[in-house]
């Protein structure tokens, strides 16, 4: 689906009560100030036209009204559907133009180039925007001669294209806050994983010395004692049969710590996944992530993680879902990672380079890549690694 501006797709912005929808109100306030004006002063004569002028007038408003309730576009029946809404507006500002000829109704068509700038690519605007104020040249020339409708023409067209202008750039603006959000994102998604992989190095480092160093001096030690014991006769000094029993409960408590660290081996993805979330308030993304779903080390660790990022960026780029979800879960020797979202796709995409980089780096450590469609529509990306010793990356 072709790209759309941030403004009709971010909530804070696009709504009847928001900020640009205000400025749209006051500006329609002021266009119509002008057969409000004449209405008051006894100078509105009443005819076909006045009443298609006043009627367009009011069109123009409820129409917006009715874009800015609309939810943002998903899919291509609904950017139409907007689509439509704002083009019905071209026709409704002129027969307001024709009625109420010489005031400010003109200013109308700002907002209308605001919203075309928009939803069309730059050209396509540009020439929507052309042929909308053909019609209100040739009425100006009708009134005021060629010479005075080109200098009329040029500032209201000066106005429109600043509103189109406006919201390319609100466009640009909002695209690279999202390329920042998603970037930073990623940083921090790969800093907690690094993070957790030196704390499980640690772990692991910590329960090899108190088993092979602690656990192995501790055994001599009880053999000493056991050796003073038997030299000691047949009755044994009480200080060592309290060394030797203290001995034997810090040798229990040293496997004890072991088999707690042990218990913690791998690498925790919880906090690195959560981090890959970005803070957007479109589309809504769920982590459902099993704590007892480890990574056997950084390289796998890696690889699920970026298969994350990859299917997440792609939910967010391409698949115009509403709610993008991202499980981590074990089955049987191994651990599985999925996205799925609630988009729009029906079939299983042709790999890319992203996809086939994924793909590659699995097989490298033992896995495979699966992509499909999910049971209620839209894309499925399942990653699976067995719970197996660390490759290296």
């Amino acid at each position: 689906m072709e790209q759309v501006s941030p403004t009709l797709r971010d909530s804070r912005f696009n709504g009847p009560f928001q900020p640009l929808s205000l400025a749209v109100y006051v500006t329609w306030i002021a266009a119509a100030l002008q057969p409000w004006a004449e209405w008051s002063n006894g100078r509105l004569h009443w005819s076909g036209v006045t009443v298609a002028g006043l009627l367009g007038m009011v069109a123009v408003l409820l129409l917006y009204i009715l874009r800015s309730l609309c939810r943002p576009p998903d899919n291509e029946l609904q950017l139409t559907r907007l689509r439509i809404l704002v083009l019905l507006q071209i026709p409704a500002t002129l027969l307001a133009c024709r009625a109420f000829s010489g005031g400010p109704m003109p200013i109308l068509l700002i907002i209308v180039a605001g919203q075309v700038s928009a939803l069309y690519p730059p050209r396509l605007a540009l020439a929507l925007m052309l042929l909308a104020n053909l019609p209100f040249l040739l009425m100006q020339q009708q009134l005021w001669g060629w010479a005075d409708a080109a200098i009329s023409m040029l500032s209201y067209g000066a106005f429109q294209a600043f509103a189109a202008m406006m919201t390319v750039y609100a466009k640009s603006a909002g695209e690279s806050r999202d390329a920042a959000v998603r970037i930073n994102s990623e940083l921090l998604a790969t800093r907690r994983l690094l993070l957790e992989s030196a704390r499980s190095e640690e772990r692991l480092r910590l329960s090899r010395e108190l088993h092979d160093v602690v656990g192995h001096k501790l055994t001599a030690l009880k053999l000493q004692l056991r050796l003073q014991a038997r030299q000691a006769g047949a009755i044994p000094l009480p200080a060592i049969a309290e060394c030797e029993r203290l001995a034997d409960e810090l040798l229990t408590d040293v496997r004890g710590v072991v088999s707690t660290l042990r218990e913690h081996d791998g690498i925790d993805l919880q906090q690195a996944l959560a981090a890959l979330v970005p803070a957007l308030p479109h589309p809504q993304v769920r982590l459902e992530l099993a704590p007892q779903a480890r990574a056997a080390g950084l390289a796998q660790a890696q690889a699920l993680l970026r298969c994350a990022q990859e299917g997440l960026t792609n939910a967010l780029r391409h698949s115009g879902a509403a709610h993008i979800a991202i499980r981590l879960a074990t089955e049987g020797a191994g651990i599985v990672l999925s996205v799925e979202d609630d988009g729009r796709a029906r079939q299983a995409p042709l790999p890319g380079n992203g996809l086939r980089g994924m793909q590659e780096r699995l097989e490298a450590l033992g896995g495979r890549l699966e992509l499909g469609v999910a049971s209620g529509g839209g894309l499925r990306l399942r990653a699976w690694l067995p719970q197996a010793a660390d490759v290296p990356a």
